[in-house]
């Protein structure tokens, strides 16, 4: 009998046990729903006082020169932005060309705006790498964490992130990567050098199987941004990419200034703007729930409000949407109540005027002029004259689209059985496999060796996805692919050979857009 009763009470305690387990398991699994697995993770580490999660923030402007203001000036503003959000500086990395604030066209030396009512967002801010420093390679070995390969370069700073499996680590680190800049299909644009799809994803996923990082957000401003990821990056590896634009648009500039219909500058890009004076007007907007809203604000609400936000091009997700479940904050930091520096109550005011030292410089700004990164020919003034800067790029243009159209064609003349139009090759590709990549590249390079620098050269971005449409016809037909290249290879050198004094000298034919 005493046995029994023994048997009952543990089968008692057994059945309580496994009772409280699997309420414990029900409550585990619904509160990942609401949070998400990574905030779940570590609300545990927080609870047993292991947590010690930290951000990693690379901030990357990919061009160069005055008429690239906009890019430095979203950057700096971003960094001033973080820095109030409580990121610390030595988390903070910068790689931009830097050649702007002290430009000889600047009129307020040393100082950089990105809005018409805004102030000066250069002062204070570190800046990594910069001039020739700012390149493609040097990009993925600092987001790599590639310490040896960026020795005697620069500051020397990369991201040095590991995040382990085990679930007791103390150590989980997340990135946020923002770069504004230039690109194209399957490109994005330095000033000496492109990135390319495949060679990103090649790095993303290798950082994700070596485990470098707890979670990773993206925030990409450029023309046809989504072409990166789109078909390309995982949806499961723990990286979220937010772009400006599609695969197939442009992304847009904003706070021009200039007479008529032709910018001279612009302070700053639509996206950009959208989501670092979000941070800046929290408090304004949202003054009696703001830390309630910081608190709980989650990457894809954030997502949310941009996207609605901007108007003329369509921002885009990509990659793994459970990144979206967690808080914004893990990425960019808690923004404080008010940020009376860098908010903007009032933009209706046409016009911004600063003293400059004994000189008075008055610029007018539309808060609703947008111009795309890579304009077209526009009339200047009501006689429809053009400026002499106009005039060279319009004759550099010209030059530009007859080499290319020259390749292309004496290059389809020599492809036994090509099938379609000419025109064909010029429509934005719809997709892009990675495959496709490798003649992509040699393709472009070849052009650049041998008669001048695409990416020297901004208004070339329009145009060479000719390439990739040529090189997926080559992929997916029965050419093999070193017949091809050395015909490619061929006429590139016969059409640049024909031309050599207008290619004499390969760096003349610099800065087109």
């Amino acid at each position: 009998m005493l046995n029994n009763n023994l048997f009952k009470k543990k089968s008692v305690w057994i059945y309580c046990l496994l009772s409280v387990l699997c309420v414990l398991v029900i409550f585990s699994i619904i509160k990942v729903i609401i949070v998400g697995p990574s905030n779940f993770i570590d609300e545990c580490l927080e609870l047993f006082g292991g947590a010690n999660k930290q951000t990693w923030v690379f901030l990357v402007a990919g061009s160069k020169g005055w008429d690239n203001y906009r890019h430095q000036a979203d950057v700096s503003h971003a960094y001033q932005t973080l820095l109030k959000n409580g990121i610390p500086v030595d988390r903070i990395i910068v790689m931009m060309t830097d050649d702007v604030a002290f430009d000889s066209k600047n009129p307020y030396r040393g100082e950089l705006f990105n809005h018409p009512n805004g102030s000066d967002v250069y002062q204070g801010v570190q800046v990594d790498y910069k001039g020739e420093e700012v390149n493609s390679e040097h990009f993925l070995n600092v987001l790599n964490g590639n310490k040896a390969a960026m020795t005697n370069l620069g500051s020397g700073r990369v991201i040095e992130s590991y995040a382990f499996i085990l679930i007791y680590s103390n150590h989980r680190d997340n990135i946020f990567v923002y770069f504004v800049g230039h690109g194209t299909s399957g490109i994005l644009a330095f000033p000496e050098n492109y990135l390319y799809a495949d060679e990103l994803n090649n790095a993303l996923q290798s950082m994700y199987s070596d485990h470098k990082f707890n979670s990773m957000l993206l925030y990409i401003e450029s023309c046809r941004a989504g072409s990166l990821f789109d078909g390309i990056l995982s949806e499961s590896n723990n990286i979220f990419a937010v772009t400006a634009a599609g695969p197939r648009e442009s992304s847009w500039s904003i706070y021009c200034i200039g007479e008529d219909e032709i910018p001279d500058l612009c302070l700053g890009d639509e996206f950009s703007c959208t989501w670092i004076e979000d941070q800046a007007n929290l408090g304004i907007l949202y003054p009696s729930h703001v830390n309630e809203l910081v608190e709980k604000r989650t990457v894809l609400n954030h997502f949310n409000y941009i996207r609605t936000s901007v108007k003329l091009s369509n921002v885009m997700p990509y990659g793994d949407f459970s990144v979206g479940q967690n808080k914004l904050s893990a990425y960019i930091g808690k923004s404080p109540e008010v940020f009376s520096k860098y908010s903007y109550q009032n933009s209706d005011i046409p016009s911004f005027n600063k003293h400059n030292g004994t000189n008075m410089f008055s610029y007018k700004f539309s808060n609703n002029t947008y111009e795309p990164y890579q304009t077209t020919e526009q009339p200047n003034g009501k006689n429809n004259t053009m400026k002499p800067s106009s005039i060279y790029n319009s004759i550099m243009r010209k030059i530009m689209d007859r080499t290319f159209n020259t390749i292309l064609r004496s290059v389809i003349k020599k492809l036994p059985g090509f099938i379609g139009h000419i025109d064909e090759l010029k429509e934005l590709p719809s997709n892009l496999p990675l495959n496709v990549f490798p003649c992509y590249r040699q393709t472009l390079d070849h052009i650049t060796a041998n008669c001048f620098s695409l990416p020297k050269n901004k208004y070339s971005l329009n145009e060479v996805h000719i390439f990739f449409n040529l090189c997926t016809r080559v992929i997916d037909s029965e050419w093999k692919s070193e017949e091809f290249y050395n015909v490619f290879e061929q006429v590139v050198h016969n059409v640049c050979s024909k031309n050599a004094s207008m290619f004499s000298n390969l760096l003349k034919m610099t800065d087109i857009y």
